[in-house]
């Protein structure tokens, strides 16, 4: 009865501290450069978050943050790149990208 208590326990408080990869949009900004298209600043936050158990070990951390610059096309689709100066700048601990 106890081995089966102990086995319960440990599944329950595995199963609760469960990690998840996330992404949270952060904020965004439209500016129009002279040569007229217009161009969206994204940044958002990429990391690991969990909820916990009982109250402990909740929250995130590793956490990344990061920027995209979108163009909008004149039929209103975004083509969006990685602005890797930028995020190179925001994360110092990032490794290069090879």
């Amino acid at each position: 009865m106890n081995k089966l208590f102990i086995v319960c326990a440990a599944v329950l408080l595995m199963a609760g501290c469960s990690k998840n990869q996330v992404r949270y949009r952060t904020a965004g900004h439209w500016t129009t450069p002279p040569e007229g298209k217009p161009t969206l600043y994204q940044t958002y936050l990429e990391g690991t978050c969990g909820s916990g158990f009982a109250g402990f070990g909740k929250g995130c951390s590793d956490a990344n943050s990061k920027l995209k610059r979108c163009t909008l096309n004149p039929d209103n689709t975004l083509v969006c790149v990685e602005d890797a100066e930028a995020n190179k700048a925001l994360n110092k601990e990032l490794p290069q990208a090879k």
